[in-house]
């Protein structure tokens, strides 16, 4: 792995709380989601979230827009293009109140302006990663609480983002420890979801399935870590950026597989501060073997921003 270039997308500022960043790639154009809201000592990622969007062509300059999601918003979660659409999954949420999960579908040359919510009797969730398509199908990952169960969770829609159901759980029996934090992606014939555990472990996990139905026991991949995205590089290598645990300080990682059995770790960056105001991440290849990393960071002061790093791998 090799850096090429850092960027800045949006700056630091007194007072103000970004992360959760996400990006897609359209054509030329580089498109990022990420959330902003303002620091609260009582409230572990700030408070009055509002989802954001940054467009570049050339990943130095960024035009920022905002979007009608204002409503506490913790999560923006950008996936596609499919066709000519966008998905972008959003969250309002209170603690012990209300954990509301909204998707919305775009024009990729349009802005969001509306939002459905996803909404279920049997589940209490959160959606982590990105949206993939599937035979027809989108299938989005999540994880929660299933009819009792603590598990990674699947869902599917089979007309194109208007309705979504529970496709299946990960871990259908549960897992010790529960795992959480899923994203998965399609490759060889299979797909693979790489699920972080819940503290105090911090161990990252993998489980494969033909069928995204059944699935194979969760195993531990020997890297310590939240927050996984992967992504399926054009040479058909997988990889995931994620918030690296492996070292002193927390930071930024990068893990890079062919077969997504065997991984090999490396850390972007690392950065001070409290351990959740920073590490959130995701990618994009750029151009063959070139990817764009984009990911929240911050300092003592615990006001977090969001840079980009360029990398050859």
């Amino acid at each position: 792995m090799k850096i090429v270039k850092e960027v800045t997308l949006s700056k630091k500022e007194h007072g103000k709380y970004k992360a959760f960043p996400s990006i897609a790639k359209v054509g030329n154009e580089i498109i990022a989601a990420y959330r902003e809201g303002f620091t609260d000592s009582t409230k572990p990622h700030g408070s009055n979230g509002c989802v954001k969007i940054l467009k570049s062509e050339d990943l130095n300059r960024w035009n920022e827009i905002g979007t009608p999601f204002c409503d506490n918003e913790l999560d923006a979660i950008i996936s596609g293009p499919f066709d000519d659409y966008l998905f972008l999954v959003t969250r309002s949420y209170e603690y012990k109140k209300r954990n509301d999960v909204y998707i919305s579908k775009f024009k990729s040359n349009k802005l969001p302006t509306k939002r459905a919510l996803i909404k279920f009797d049997n589940a209490d969730f959160t959606m982590f990663g990105h949206i993939i398509e599937n035979n027809g199908e989108l299938i989005a990952s999540a994880y929660g609480i299933c009819d009792g169960i603590d598990s990674p969770i699947l869902l599917a829609s089979d007309d194109f983002g208007q309705t979504w159901q529970i496709k299946s759980l990960i871990t259908p029996n549960g897992h010790k420890p529960a795992l959480n934090e899923t994203s998965i992606v399609m490759f060889d014939g299979k797909f693979l979801a790489i699920m972080r555990s819940q503290e105090p472990s911090y161990d990252l996990y993998c489980a494969l399935s033909e069928d995204l139905i059944n699935w194979s026991k969760p195993e531990n991949l020997g890297i310590l870590g939240h927050a996984p995205m992967i992504r399926k590089l054009n040479d058909g290598r997988i990889v995931f950026v994620f918030r690296d645990l492996n070292d002193d300080l927390p930071g930024v990682g990068l893990a890079i597989s062919e077969d997504g059995i065997n991984w090999k770790r490396y850390n972007i960056c690392h950065y001070r501060g409290n351990l959740y105001n920073g590490g959130y991440a995701d990618c994009i290849e750029i151009e063959k073997s070139k990817l764009f990393v984009v990911y929240n960071i911050c300092d003592e002061d615990n006001e977090p921003w969001i840079e980009g790093t360029i990398i050859n791998i």
